[in-house]
């Protein structure tokens, strides 16, 4: 009964959860773009690289599954 209520809610917020990861990156984007180039080093922007990276693919598998199981 709890699994189910859990999942149901989890359900429910998913726009609310999705809403709060893009403006986590662009936060992210924000700040990097905030800096002065020469304070953009390499590690700095490989770091914005990997997580829009992952965000892209958590979103896409977001996606595909929602299209799956609908």
């Amino acid at each position: 009964m709890v699994g189910a209520a859990c999942f149901y809610w989890l359900e429910r917020l998913q726009p609310v959860f999705f809403a709060l990861a893009l403006l986590a990156l662009l936060y992210e984007i924000w700040l990097v773009r905030g800096r002065a180039r020469s304070m953009r080093s390499w590690s700095i922007r490989a770091m914005l690289a990997i997580s829009l990276g992952v965000n892209a693919m958590v979103a896409g598998t977001w996606v595909f599954l929602w299209f799956r199981y609908r």
